[in-house]
């Protein structure tokens, strides 16, 4: 029997609004050697019913229904039922340009890499941009590039290094060889909240020695009010702290701590901006509980081990800034400073 070429792994949570159009660019691919895997990952609105429509309309796709257990393990459980040559993924709220994974195939299987990564389109309303990954479509990142570009810069991008912002750890912009990656051992991890794509992508890269790319946008990812960082989110800080502990962790097994410590700093730095742009967001608690949770915060970073590293490393002025005012504890003045810059990048 011959193998299905690509299996698409869409992991489905409340989303009945979005099903239609996703399956719609799914389909409608000008790959039709597919299998597409949705996982219904416990939703509570209307979502089971329209995928069991889409079920019937088109045997590709096939509908797994479980209780509510996380987007982590609604993939890893996909990738474990795929039975494609090729694993990709995609998010039900997203598209896809129509050429999309003949396009990543192909490459995967012309220049015989193991991952393919392509750029894509970044959407908001009626805005949107591209965007563009730093190489040339057609190149080859081998194991050494993977560790001096890739990797870095996913975790931090400065200046110097000609490259407009961080890579995006999003794993609906890949496509890897099914083989390659079961080779690998790379999960989900279901504990992490936040960023679990990061973390899945920055080890799965780490374990791969051939990578190709495509700078040409193959996927809109659609960004809306209601995503996990779009409103005030509790613990926010505790779970950026842990995964910035995870990625310190993984970097000194790899043996590349001390060379992307810069870097490290600059992401654990931005962890504790974003923790502070938190409380400015819609759903935040009363001023007396920000405060409280504010001071607690910097109370944290303050007495952190790793304040001794900062120090070495040549942070800009906006760093400097945040981390003597965390250090002061000064939270008025920290929180008048989120919310003034807030309200100036909203009206960008």
């Amino acid at each position: 029997m011959k193998q299905i070429k690509l299996s698409v792994i869409v992991p489905v949570y409340n989303r009945e609004t979005y099903i239609d159009r996703a399956m719609k660019s799914v389909l409608s691919q000008t790959l039709s050697d597919l299998e597409v895997l949705v996982i219904n990952d416990g939703s509570t609105d209307h979502s089971l019913q329209k995928l069991e429509k889409w079920n019937r309309v088109d045997s590709r796709i096939h509908v797994i229904d479980t209780e509510n257990k996380g987007v982590s393990a609604a993939r890893n459980l996909g990738m474990h039922k795929a039975v494609g040559k090729y694993l990709t993924f995609l998010d039900v709220d997203d598209y896809l340009e129509p050429d999309a994974y003949e396009k990543m195939v192909t490459s995967l299987e012309k220049k015989e890499s193991q991952a393919v990564l392509c750029s894509f389109f970044s959407e908001s309303g009626k805005e949107k941009k591209e965007e563009l990954l730093p190489w040339k479509t057609g190149t080859i990142l081998t194991l050494k590039e993977i560790w001096e570009q890739l990797i870095p810069w996913m975790i931090k991008v400065y200046p110097e290094d000609v490259v407009p912002t961080n890579i995006f750890g999003a794993v609906w912009r890949i496509c890897v060889d099914r083989k390659a990656w079961k080779q690998t051992e790379v999960m989900f991890d279901p504990l992490i909240q936040i960023a679990e794509d990061f973390d899945f992508s920055i080890r799965f890269y780490s374990k791969l020695e051939k990578i190709s790319i495509i700078r040409e946008p193959l996927y809109h990812y659609v960004r809306w009010e209601d995503t996990t960082l779009s409103s005030y989110r509790k613990n926010q800080f505790q779970e950026g702290m842990e995964n910035q502990m995870r990625l310190k962790s993984f970097l000194e097994e790899a043996g590349k701590y001390e060379a992307l410590k810069k870097r490290f700093v600059g992401s654990y730095i931005d962890v504790c901006i974003g923790s502070l742009v938190n409380f400015v967001r819609p759903g935040a608690p009363s001023k007396k509980q920000v405060y409280k949770e504010l001071f607690y915060i910097a109370e944290q970073i303050a007495t952190d081990p790793l304040q001794s590293e900062f120090l070495e490393q040549p942070l800009t002025k906006k760093q400097r800034l945040v981390l003597w005012l965390l250090k002061k504890k000064w939270v008025h003045l920290l929180l008048l400073c989120t919310r003034i810059r807030q309200k100036i990048s909203n009206n960008q």
